[in-house]
């Protein structure tokens, strides 16, 4: 289809040239035009002619008048279709154009601009001016006006466009909240404004079920309605709530109803998402997995689901589609079940590489998405994709994917994608390279012929003056930097994920300063001032050095960046950055800042010959460092990730709330333990001990001890909750393995693991009696031991997800009912390993 859209595009063009002959039409002889817009003309076709006649004037300084009618027969700019324009020598047939098509005709007396509706005859003068204009449309205040001087000639032809994609959405805050730009870069999904042309009919494909069958109204009286994991129906689950049980009869007809009366409320809209909730926790009851098994997939009970919701909405409404997300665990193509004729796919790819292009063999995080959107590709004509091209932990580091764009767009244009959601940072503004980031996939999403390397240069030529050279310099040392050291960064990268230290942190703000010491006036300086807010991050996140001094985890920077907090707070809020991560508002992080970053974390330190822990006990009492001297290998990344991940910590699963604030802990240190003690609300007492002892120098050893102090009896259940850091992004358990003890013998448990499910997850549950767990990278030839005892803990838990350097190695506890002044005590203890375990 793509192929065809393009061949026939070409043909035209073909023709124009033999229509017309080489003629040009002059530009300074349109003096005596007029733009002509029919008076039966739509609101978005009356407000492209208006952009006509102001884009037109700032080009040329040639003010044209708007009429209904044209004045006389020649020297006509017909904006949309009407009586007069078919009439005209530039007349053409509107039937087989598609609401966003177009069609621009220009001969030597007179031009038409027109498309189908209700967007392509205002896109068609978007198209007209950059086109043959040289007009940009760079950032909501900043449109590039070539400079002509009165020599300017455009060519007599014909010139047609049909959009590849019908749903475009460039996920930025800069279009949310500028809709007319977005419209001028044909984004198609962010504005109802009828001036604008209104959205696209097709509605994006996302998280839906929570909505359709809501545990809050079901849960109580119908647990059997939700996803049996682990042997039971938890209802208490993140990511928007359980996964229904989709082999459960009564769950297919409340869905059912519900996407009918969701059909009914919006009939603007041409489809409906049928689509799992943003968890993993998927259904594994005897029927759900025997359609899984057979398939091989997850999505085979997902998509059997789906298409008998399908069959029914095919009865009644036959326009509607029904949309679903092939992600994460759905990811993979059922073996033989097909989606129905009105099923919609969209695939989504969080767990591949943003570096590279998602066809590169010698991408090892995109090798498997490849193949599966081949698979899918197979079996469906009806495919869209959910893409992720930013920084979800930190929006404003450097984020190097600008050359993947237009190879991942025209790939996905030629192998008949419908649509494209690109998320962003749509949330906020002023993300790293937000304007050229917006600019580059915009462009592209509208022509995927487009390579967004030159569309990038294009911007900084255009938008960054002299200061320009410097920049692209910059984007280009920092792809080719990460591309040479073998990174492959994923939508949630830690600063060492992509390659960034000390040493990059000072390059990098280095250029920056150059740039603005090249910027040509105080525009174009505050231009580059924005973009620069990624050095001073950087900086904030990867030049420092952490040090603990006088009990305080501290941030060191280098000589010279000790203002840093400071300065990037100001250029911040000069610039209304809004949001620095998926879930934070800048107003709320800059005490964080203030606290955290320049004055420090109260601290906790032991250590040994072997090993060093550090605590910080504001925050739940949590392990951020975990260092095994002799190696040089910290086995807890959260220095490298803003304390916020790679940590260790004990939750409640019951009877302890650990994100309930204040979680401080007070700490001591005594004889190389760190003790740990918070008083609850209800007044008992809960106390953690990690220990170096001389006795066992080699170990890490761990003890808790809860004592209940209520009158009333309550029931604690803990989870102790390590963030292991294993050193690898691998998805190959050949590489890294996790172990459990069972019968004894050391087995692997993670093959084919995706989170905490997989087919040997529930070794997890039959082995937690030996009292070992471990993991070993093979390649880099080390792991960790944890021992415990077993007859304190209910069983093992684990999470290992592609693209993230962690394997959690977790333990929940028996259930303890305790009456007053009763304590319940379990203990726990690591090792490093030079080999397997044995």
């Amino acid at each position: 289809m793509y192929l065809k859209y393009l061949v026939v595009s070409l043909f035209i063009i073909m023709i124009a040239f033999t229509y017309c002959g080489s003629d040009r039409v002059d530009l300074a002889q349109f003096q005596d035009w007029t733009i002509v817009v029919d008076d039966e003309a739509i609101p978005s076709e009356r407000y492209a002619a208006e952009e006509f006649k102001s884009i037109f004037f700032e080009v040329t300084g040639i003010r044209l008048p708007i009429a209904q009618e044209p004045p006389k027969a020649e020297h006509n700019i017909f904006i949309g279709t009407g009586d007069a324009m078919q009439v005209s020598n530039v007349n053409f047939s509107m039937e087989d154009l598609g609401e966003e098509d177009l069609y621009i005709r220009i001969a030597r007396d007179n031009i038409a601009i027109a498309g189908g509706r209700s967007r392509g005859t205002l896109y068609g003068v978007y198209e007209f001016a950059e086109r043959y204009l040289g007009v940009r449309f760079l950032t909501y205040n900043h449109t590039h006006i070539p400079e002509v001087n009165g020599k300017l000639s455009i060519p007599c032809e014909d010139y047609v466009y049909r959009p590849v994609f019908s749903f475009r959405w460039s996920h930025f805050g800069e279009n949310r909240i500028h809709p007319e730009f977005a419209a001028r870069l044909r984004v198609n999904t962010v504005t109802h404004y009828e001036h604008l042309g209104g959205i696209t009919s097709q509605q994006l494909i996302s998280h839906s079920l929570n909505k359709q069958i809501p545990v809050s109204q079901y849960g109580k009286e119908h647990p059997e309605y939700f996803a049996l994991v682990n042997g039971e129906r938890s209802l208490d689950m993140w990511g928007g709530g359980p996964e229904p049980c989709v082999t459960n009869p009564e769950v297919i007809d409340i869905v059912t109803e519900a996407v009918f009366k969701a059909i009914e409320r919006n009939p603007q809209f041409t489809n409906v998402s049928v689509s799992q909730n943003d968890n993993d926790a998927y259904c594994h009851c005897d029927n759900c997995e025997a359609i899984n098994q057979l398939e091989e997939s997850p999505m085979g009970a997902h998509l059997a689901f789906v298409n008998t919701i399908a069959d029914r909405v095919a009865e009644r409404y036959p326009h509607i589609k029904v949309g679903t997300l092939a992600y994460w665990y759905t990811r993979k193509a059922p073996k033989t079940i097909k989606p129905r004729d009105n099923v919609q796919i969209q695939l989504a790819n969080i767990e591949c590489c943003t570096l590279h292009p998602i066809d590169d063999p010698d991408c090892p995080k995109n090798v498997s998405f490849y193949k599966d959107f081949i698979e899918w590709s197979k079996i469906s004509d009806q495919i869209y994709i959910w893409t992720y091209l930013t920084n979800f932990r930190y929006y404003d580091l450097p984020f190097p994917n600008l050359r993947a764009i237009g190879p991942n767009l025209k790939f996905y244009a030629e192998h008949n994608v419908k649509g494209m959601f690109m998320q962003s940072n749509g949330g906020g503004t002023s993300g790293e390279m937000s304007d050229l980031r917006n600019y580059v996939i915009s462009r592209c999403l509208w022509n995927p012929e487009l390579d967004s390397w030159e569309q990038a240069e294009e911007f900084c030529k255009l938008h960054y003056g002299k200061a320009a050279p410097i920049i692209m310099e910059y984007l280009t040392i920092l792809h080719d930097y990460m591309d040479e050291h073998g990174y492959h960064p994923d939508c949630f990268a830690k600063p060492s994920d992509l390659g960034l230290n000390r040493e990059i942190s000072l390059k990098i703000f280095d250029y920056f300063n150059k740039a603005l010491s090249l910027a040509d006036d105080e525009v174009i300086r505050g231009r580059v001032e924005k973009i620069s807010i990624t050095a001073y991050r950087t900086m904030l996140e990867a030049g420092r050095k952490i040090e603990v001094e006088d009990g305080m985890i501290k941030r060191k920077f280098p000589a010279g960046y000790e203002d840093i907090v400071d300065r990037y707070i100001e250029l911040c809020r000069k610039h209304q950055m809004t949001m620095p991560n998926e879930s934070t508002r800048f107003d709320d992080f800059v005490p964080v800042l203030r606290e955290e970053y320049a004055k420090g974390i109260p601290g906790a330190v032991v250590e040994n010959d072997t090993w060093r822990l550090t605590v910080d006990h504001r925050n739940n009492g949590k392990v951020v460092e975990m260092l095994h001297k002799p190696s040089a290998h910290n086995f807890l990344g959260a220095f490298e990730n803003n304390f916020m991940y790679g940590t260790m910590e004990e939750w409640g699963a019951q009877g302890y709330d650990h994100e309930a604030k204040p979680n401080d802990f007070e700490a001591k240190v005594i004889d190389n333990t760190v003790i740990l003690t918070r008083t609850l609300p209800d007044g008992s007492i809960y106390e953690r001990k990690l220990s170096l002892t001389e006795n066992q120098p080699h170990k890490v050893s761990c003890e808790t001890r809860l004592v209940h102090r209520a009158k009333d009896p309550k029931t604690y259940q803990l989870i102790v909750h390590p963030e292991i850091n294993v050193g690898t992004t691998t998805t190959d358990h050949e590489i890294l393995s996790g172990y459990v003890n069972y019968n004894n013998e050391w087995v692997v448990f993670n093959k084919g693991l995706v989170s905490a499910q997989g087919p040997d997850a529930h070794l997890l549950i039959e082995a937690k009696d030996s009292g070992r767990y471990a993991f070993f990278n093979h390649e880099s030839n080390f792991g960790l031991l944890e021992t415990y005892d077993p007859s304190k803990i209910e069983r093992l838990r684990t999470w290992w997800n592609p693209g993230f350097s962690l394997m959690n190695l977790e333990l929940l506890t028996n259930a303890a009912e305790l009456k007053q002044n009763e304590s319940f005590t379990f203990t726990y203890a690591f090792e490093y390993l030079e080999a397997p375990p044995k």
